[in-house]
């Protein structure tokens, strides 16, 4: 049955755990200790053999595979334009943070005492505005990270991944400008919109290539 050997070297703890095969058993049995350094390995294997260690004796480097994904520039342009919408979400939470203070409308009373008593516990238009501009953002940008992540593992051309990117990011900041400068409809409706068709392009494309595997 197969065993589980952890291989440690001297300068640090490789901490991969590495499931033996019948066939490499018997190439190289483990010695009673039942724990192996990775130098003993590598000793045994020039001793008894001439051939390659098997690829799964060797211990396994994530920061590889880390830098391959940041490198892979679809991922990248994706990344970019995912922070930025993340970025202007917290701005809209701080400008409604700051407009509750200017308007005293608190949506806690405890926070209302704070700042003068309970006639401040209340409702003001703009503070409201600023929290659909906020909640509006979440129920758009959130799909978007999803999908956009989804998508760039799909393969498609940078050129039309990046014009999936900038076409969602940009119509969301004109929707916010329109929502919280109350611009003349439909302005923000048209933003929401066009902000809209790259998410349906990548869910569309997204389906396709999965659809074989359904």
């Amino acid at each position: 049955m197969a065993r589980c050997l952890l291989f440690e070297s001297c300068d640090r703890c490789l901490g991969e755990w590495v499931e033996e095969s019948p066939t490499v058993q018997k190439r190289f049995p483990p010695p009673p200790s039942c724990t192996l350094t990775f130098q003993q390995v590598l000793r045994t294997h020039r001793t008894h053999s001439s051939s390659s260690i098997s690829a799964s004796w060797l211990p396994l480097d994530h920061s590889k595979d880390t830098m391959a994904v940041i490198r892979n520039e679809i991922f990248s342009c994706f990344v970019f334009y995912g922070v930025l919408l993340v970025i202007k979400m917290y701005i809209i939470a701080v400008i409604t943070g700051q407009v509750r203070l200017r308007k005293k409308a608190f949506a806690n009373p405890e926070d209302a005492l704070r700042h003068g008593g309970l006639q401040y516990h209340r409702d003001d238009p703009y503070v409201e505005r600023c929290r659909r501009a906020h909640w509006n953002d979440l129920e758009n940008i959130i799909p978007f990270l999803f999908l956009g992540a989804i998508y760039s593992m799909t393969g498609p051309s940078l050129t039309v991944a990046r014009l999936h990117f900038v076409v969602f990011f940009l119509g969301r900041v004109v929707h916010t400008i329109a929502y919280l400068f109350a611009l003349q409809a439909p302005t923000r409706s048209l933003a929401y919109t066009v902000a809209q068709i790259p998410c349906v392009s990548m869910a569309v494309q997204i389906l396709m290539a999965v659809t074989t595997y359904a």
